[in-house]
């Protein structure tokens, strides 16, 4: 969070800026259910994408008061918690959950498109 908001909030939401979600159920994933919502910031449970075989639990941490101004975005960063039963391939250290900070979404769906589009090279034709 920016300093220049940090001094608007009250300790309520200064504690939420500490916020680290608990593994969601298989059920809340599915449902997208929200699991926090706060001054600040709300958080939703979501599958991640398969990565070695499984999926992983996670939970989607927004910030509920970004903006644009001209061309510059405010905030608008996502902090992702997953929870994955298989070997994890962003770290070695074993934590759970890991933890990813996207700051653009749209980056990442362009990398997927990206993936999917190079990914297609190498199917074979019949």
């Amino acid at each position: 969070m920016s300093d220049e908001r940090w001094h608007l909030l009250d300790d309520d939401a200064r504690d939420e800026e500490f916020y680290e979600p608990e593994e969601p159920t298989g059920e809340e994933c599915s449902t997208n259910k929200t699991v926090f919502d706060g001054k600040i910031s709300f958080a939703v449970a979501l599958w991640y994408p398969q990565m070695g075989g499984y999926h992983g639990k996670a939970v989607a941490v927004f910030d509920k008061g970004w903006y644009i101004e001209g061309s510059m975005g405010h905030g608008g960063c996502v902090e992702i918690y997953v929870w994955h039963d298989g070997e994890f391939p962003f770290s070695d250290s074993g934590r759970r959950p890991a933890t990813l900070h996207l700051c653009e979404p749209e980056q990442f769906i362009e990398f997927g498109e990206k993936l999917s589009e190079y990914n297609e090279r190498g199917r074979r034709q019949e």
